[in-house]
């Protein structure tokens, strides 16, 4: 395999977390992290809410979609990305913002992996109750959910969440998913 630092490579996207609080300084890392990420003409369209109170994790969970209920609520630190789409451009009908939020996260994730936690996005949530929960004002819009914490047992969770848990970790091979110079442009 080509070589990719540790933290890609070794990444999981797990439901397990252990009860155990993530430290205030890797909090702060994650903050930093996503804060650095690139943008579109750099105009950072993100935010993001930390939930570290009862409310904050009764806000999140009550608006997880059912089959997130089922392991989200007990990871110790939840975050919400939100993206301001009146902040970004959308040249060519694109909703930049979107991608934005996503490099945050993506390198939010990476600081995770580096630092021992595990970190799961989500697009299972109902975004009505998320704004209405957390008072998010328009035009603010949540981009992703997240879990976060210290790698738990799998055999803590509920037995359909384990199945998911115990399948191998796969990725499609390059030819599958690469086009060189036109799409349908095999390998070079």
């Amino acid at each position: 395999m080509t070589e990719v630092i540790e933290a890609l490579a070794n990444r999981r996207s797990n439901r397990g977390f252990l009860p155990r609080p993530v430290e205030r300084e890797k909090v702060d890392a994650l903050i930093e992290a996503f804060r650095w990420a690139p943008s579109a003409t750099n105009k950072q369209p993100w935010r993001l809410l930390v939930c570290d109170s009862r409310e904050g994790h009764a806000a999140f969970d009550a608006a997880l979609s059912e089959s997130n209920r089922m392991w989200a609520p007990r990871a110790p630190l939840k975050l919400v990305v939100i993206g301001n789409p009146a902040e970004q451009d959308q040249d060519f009908g694109q909703q930049r913002w979107l991608l934005d939020c996503g490099l945050a996260l993506g390198q939010l994730l990476i600081q995770a992996c580096g630092m021992g936690l595990h970190v799961r996005s989500m697009a299972g949530f109902d975004e009505v109750r998320a704004l209405q929960g957390f008072a998010i004002p328009d035009p603010y819009r949540v981009a992703a959910f997240v879990a976060c914490g210290y790698p738990g047992p799998v055999e803590d969770l509920p037995e359909a969440v384990q199945a998911k848990e115990k399948r191998p970790r796969t990725r499609k091979v390059p030819s599958e998913i690469v086009h060189w110079n036109r799409f349908g442009g095999g390998l070079s």
